[in-house]
């Protein structure tokens, strides 16, 4: 990568590190679906004025319907867990356990891609991970870094993200269409699907005083961390590759961490950290990231031929 695509690479691993912090300061008045339907809103205002900058077309209508299903997995409901969750636990565990996202995606696709074969690294790599979520919920300890439960909610926000992850590649992604395109129809249908949600079931009542900082929070996290965010991503993704783009997430643990300790004033154990290591670790190993020197293709003379190898895009 560039100087440019770092600079992006890494604002968007922070954009993302933040957004637990965001959640967290917009629960004093919202609640969590008002915070989800919130923040898709204003990111979807977001990513629609630069598609109708760019004149991008959107999707075409019978493509539709699993662009909605993906809003439902990718964005309704993780955005709603996630603010459940840190009802309940620290913005930090939440940041540390989003980490484990491209894990879950691993083994979800490894089962629903005939492409994805799990191979014995991909297992050794997913057992691991799974050690490193144990470590960070740290069922061992009494309420130090929130319930268990809140701990759930967010695990349960990643593997729905992984779940979408792998509904879009399978059935969206063979038709083509510009991301932007689609990150505009996932976060429009969103909008739509919460704020219907939210109606019928927890009401427009607010949870608190609707105040300069909670509202400011929702603000920056639904423009700053959902659109501009995904903005960011399909740059790094068409400038560097969707492998490469995907590495972001090994940052996010670490900038939600030092916000939530820096930011927030919370109390970060030794098991966060050590088991956020844990599985980012399992992450690159699983995906053949994690390789010696001598392991790694050895470059070959430009005057000596060299015979063409299919690449294999799939991870």
């Amino acid at each position: 990568m560039n100087t440019a695509s770092w600079g992006r690479f890494l604002l968007l691993a922070a954009l993302w590190g933040c957004s637990f912090a965001f959640i967290k300061v917009s629960l004093d008045a919202f609640e969590p679906l008002q915070l989800a339907t919130g923040r898709l809103l204003v990111g979807a205002l977001v990513v629609a004025a630069i598609v109708a900058l760019k004149r991008i077309p959107l999707p075409a209508r019978p493509v539709w319907g699993h662009i909605v299903v993906a809003s439902v997995f990718g964005n309704a409901i993780p955005f709603t867990l996630f603010a459940v969750g840190e009802q309940h636990t620290t913005a930090s565990v939440a940041g540390v356990i989003q980490g484990a996202t491209p894990l879950v995606t691993l083994g979800i696709a490894a089962l629903a891609i005939p492409e994805e074969k799990p191979t014995s690294r991909k297992v050794v790599g997913l057992a691991a991970g799974f050690v490193g979520l144990v470590v960070i919920v740290g069922p061992w300890a009494a309420g130090g870094l929130g319930s268990v439960g809140g701990q759930l909610a967010c695990i349960g926000a990643a593997a729905s993200y992984a779940v979408s992850f792998v509904y879009v590649r399978r059935f969206i992604a063979p038709h083509k269409i510009p991301a932007l395109a689609v990150t505009a129809g996932q976060l429009t249908s969103g909008t739509v699907i919460t704020a219907v949600v939210t109606t019928f079931v927890s009401g427009w009542t607010l949870a608190g005083d609707l105040a300069v900082k909670p509202v400011l929070a929702l603000v920056l996290l639904g423009a700053a961390s959902t659109g501009l965010a995904f903005v960011l991503l399909n740059r790094l993704i068409a400038d560097a590759g969707p492998t490469t783009a995907s590495g972001v997430n090994y940052l996010v643990p670490v900038f939600s961490v030092i916000v939530g300790a820096v930011a927030l004033g919370e109390s970060v154990g030794w098991n966060v950290p050590v088991g956020g290591a844990v599985v980012i670790l399992a992450l690159g190993f699983a995906e053949g990231r994690l390789r010696k020197p001598a392991d790694r293709p050895k470059r070959v003379p430009a005057a000596e031929p060299v015979e063409r190898v299919p690449q294999n895009a799939g991870r």
